[in-house]
């Protein structure tokens, strides 16, 4: 219950982290706050009472995301916020806070002259800065800061080892919250893993004409994942806004960066008189000073060290060493974590269980062991770190583990659950990282993948015993690798888990539907129809088993093109898991089922009635992603009913919480879906904005449906547009956008999307008077209609091209009439 204690503080900072701007018809609820601090939803009523008693939050009434009525929502008053700036110190709470330089500062006048020449101008600048550890990078970056920082938002990440992407992203959110950077702060929270080109386009947004001068210190930690990650976010957040991005590191942090200029600095040791001055400041080194000056090649820290112990015997480079070995082990002991945490800890951790004294704690500041921070935190520098990792025994190592595993149990943050589990399994606390596993599984997975948890579940799982709790472990390493969309290799452990359950028929039936669909996704439809045939020998063994049998079996068919009776068998699953109570494949069922009925067998009222009816149970259990495509299911449905004014607020209401929550993916399909009714509509002008927005977006997420489909709906609108305008040269704009989308959708299924570009392209050509091509696209069509039963399609094409339908029907029957003949 230790994180109980710190409840109040974490709902104050997820408040003030994630509040809507004051406009937003939107609010944050008691069911939201439990999610996602990892709760249970009654256990937040007393501490959120408390909190509107002090005058720390203030509760309204408003709508929330994940209800359909009006509940209490929660803001932060004035109150709070000073509240939540004194009481963040004690807890893990990621901080984006720039740290002081040493004072005084010492030397480097010619790295200060060359990082001012590299943003001269004010334009985007990315600067990458490296050389050994000790040599005073960070030092000289918060120095140059201090006087070029002014009028911009500050940002500093530390890498960790265990730093994953969407910690970075997390932290951001943070430090623009006073920018009021919502999108961001719910993007953070997403179940699917941050995509840095939508955390870059998110932050250009929240910033507006406000400039981010943003550092990331240790780069050189950052796993192969979190490397990638930052390379793509500084490409996407270089637009000519004037940013500015530091990365520190004992390496070359990161290849150059395209579309922006590109610095580097190499750091070295300190001129001779910059290293006498400092060392003199600190009682100097008298006749010892050149020897000393050129072992440790001018490093600032290792000079330090020297001054400060002066009775230390042995060579420089083993200086950290043995001022290390001067302490008595029980303290050695207490210090051992802030080297493993890779982060400054607060005073009271070191002070915990009476090992150390806050005396004593300044006494080891003076020796050049520990090193204060701005926010009253305390860290361990590199060198030391380094030879103090070096001098430890694993007993040590994994005491210092099992007290940081206890400090991040303080917090229900998941970034700090995440930590935990990683110690706990680092500690080789097996049963305790184990029940953290199945106790707060989704929280830990929910910050997307990362090498460091991959690692220790992986680590888990071969040090766990063969048994349940083995394939539990698997189970989260599978669910981890689907969330990095690396299908494959996901497929290869749940080949394990069947091995490991001695080919139990339960677990072995549903590791094979969850290969089906990971099959699926792949494009591997003959692999995933035997994997599917080899499941349903074992028979449905329970009712979630028949459920999942039910609902792969549609997806089979759906993706063979059988549109008709993949229907069936989606409303099929739909109503099993529905009478059973299966909630996640009922609402995965019917997301799927009235798609399929709307697009394709027109019951338009129909999946209306059952849209109705699933919606409140999807919000509900927290699926924002199948409440958005029903949602755009219900738009297209009141569209093709002549409700247009209700599919365009039904459209602009997913736009609006789509981007508010952060969900781009939806906000894509919104644009697209503006489009097409903007068209409808006559505003030719406003549907080819909404397009030039939907096709940006897509392509930056690289979803090729939304892309081919408004690239299509764009042909059709520049068509029309060069009709009206009388600017017949707006054609060949229409025929080029008509044909990308062509070739992109013809790399995916056979669908409407595709049968509609084909028909926007015969009408383009037969504008053109190209009836040769006309004549080839409005045939392609009319096969996709036909083929997929799309009657709509079919009945446009003769009413809206009737020379073409004649010449084309001239053509189908020629061959029976001459065979006729014979």
């Amino acid at each position: 219950m230790a994180g109980q204690t710190y409840l109040p503080i974490e709902i104050l900072d997820y408040v003030q982290g994630h509040a809507p701007p004051e406009e937003s018809p939107f609010g944050i609820s008691q069911k939201e706050l439990a999610r996602a601090l990892g709760y249970h939803p009654c256990s937040m009523s007393r501490p959120l009472e408390s909190l509107v008693e002090d005058g720390l939050l203030e509760a309204k009434r408003r709508l929330v995301r994940d209800g359909i009525r009006k509940q209490l929502t929660y803001r932060l008053t004035e109150s709070g916020r000073l509240k939540l700036r004194r009481e963040t110190r004690e807890v893990p709470i990621l901080s984006g806070e720039i740290p002081a330089p040493p004072h005084p500062f010492l030397g480097r006048r010619e790295e200060l002259s060359i990082l001012l020449e590299y943003i001269r101008g004010g334009q985007d600048a990315t600067v990458l800065i490296d050389g050994p550890p000790g040599m005073g990078k960070t030092a000289l970056v918060s120095r140059h800061l201090r006087d070029t920082r002014r009028g911009r938002i500050p940002f500093w990440f530390t890498v960790r080892s265990s730093s994953s992407p969407r910690q970075f992203v997390t932290a951001l959110a943070h430090s623009l919250q006073s920018l009021g950077s919502q999108q961001l702060a719910y993007y953070s929270q997403l179940p699917k893993p941050p995509t840095a080109k939508e955390v870059a386009d998110l932050a250009r947004r929240a910033l507006k004409d406000t400039q981010l001068v943003a550092v990331v210190d240790d780069t050189h930690l950052a796993p192969a994942e979190l490397r990638r990650f930052l390379r793509e976010f500084a490409q996407g957040l270089m637009k000519g806004d004037g940013h500015r991005l530091y990365f520190i590191s004992q390496e070359a942090a990161l290849p150059d960066i395209q579309d922006a200029p590109t610095h580097r600095l190499t750091v070295g040791g300190l001129d001779r008189v910059s290293a006498h001055d400092l060392t003199d400041r600190a009682g100097g080194l008298s006749d010892r000073f050149e020897t000393i000056y050129q072992s440790t090649m001018g490093s600032p820290l290792l000079l330090n060290l020297a001054v400060r112990n002066p009775d230390v015997a042995g060579p420089v480079s083993a200086l950290p060493s043995g001022v290390l070995r001067r302490l008595p082990e029980h303290e050695l002991q207490a210090v051992l974590p802030l080297a493993i945490a890779n982060e400054p800890l607060p005073l009271s951790f070191l002070t915990e269980g009476g090992v150390l004294t806050a005396l004593r704690i300044q006494e080891l500041g003076r020796m050049g062991i520990l090193h204060p921070t701005l926010q009253g935190h305390v860290e361990v520098l590199q060198v030391v770190r380094g030879a103090m990792l070096n001098q430890a025994r694993p007993s040590q190592e994994h005491a210092a583990h099992l007290r940081l595993a206890s400090y991040y149990g303080r917090s229900h943050r998941p970034d700090s659950v995440r930590l935990r589990f990683v110690h706990l399994v680092e500690g080789e606390a097996w049963k305790s990282a184990l029940q953290l596993l199945a106790q707060s599984e989704k929280i830990l997975l929910s910050l997307g993948y990362s090498e460091a948890l991959r690692n220790a579940v992986r680590h888990l799982s071969t040090a766990l015993p063969r048994g349940p709790a083995r394939i539990r472990a698997l189970n989260a390493e599978v669910k981890l690798l689907r969330q990095h969309a690396n299908y494959a290799e996901a497929i290869t452990f749940l080949r394990r888990a069947i091995e490991e359950s001695g080919h139990d028929p339960g677990l072995t039936c549903q590791a094979q539907l969850a290969i089906v669909d990971l099959l699926l996704r792949l494009r591997q439809i003959p692999e995933a129809e035997a994997e599917f045939e080899r499941a349903k020998q074992h028979g449905a063994l329970n009712r979630r088993i028949q459920a999942f049998l039910l609902l792969a079996q549609a997806r089979l068919t759906d993706v063979k093109g059988a549109k008709r009776e993949a229907e069936d068998q989606f409303r099929s699953a739909f109503e099993y898991s529905r009478k059973n109570r299966i909630t996640d494949l009922a609402l995965e069922s019917i997301a799927a089922w009235t798609n399929l009925v709307e697009v394709y067998a027109g019951r338009h009222e129909e999946s209306l009635r059952v849209i109705a009816e699933a919606l409140p149970e999807a919000r509900a259990e927290g699926r924002m992603d199948l409440v958005f495509n029903l949602l755009l299911v219900r738009s297209r449905a009141y569209t093709f009913t002549g409700r247009i004014d209700l599919a365009e607020q039904e459209m602009n209401s997913v736009r609006s919480e789509a981007e508010s929550l952060g969900y781009v993916n939806q906000l894509a399909y919104a644009l697209s879906g503006l489009t097409a009714l903007a068209s409808l509509d006559g505003r030719l002008e406003a549907a080819a904005n909404y397009a030039r927005q939907a096709i940006a977006l897509a392509e930056r997420l690289g979803n090729d449906m939304v892309l081919g489909h408004t690239l299509g709906l764009l042909c059709s609108v520049e068509l029309r547009s060069a009709d009206s305008s009388k600017q017949p040269e707006m054609i060949s704009d229409s025929i080029l956008h008509g044909e990308r989308s062509v070739e992109i959708l013809g790399r995916l299924s056979p669908s409407d999307s595709l049968a509609s570009a084909h028909a926007y392209l015969a009408e383009a050509y037969n504008a053109k008077k190209d009836n040769g091509k006309a004549l080839e696209h409005f045939g392609t069509a009319m096969a996709l209609a036909y083929e997929l039963g799309l009657e709509w399609i079919k009945s446009s094409l003769n009413q809206e091209l009737p020379s073409l339908a004649a010449a084309f029907g001239s053509l189908v029957q020629a061959p029976t009439t001459e065979a006729a003949k014979t």
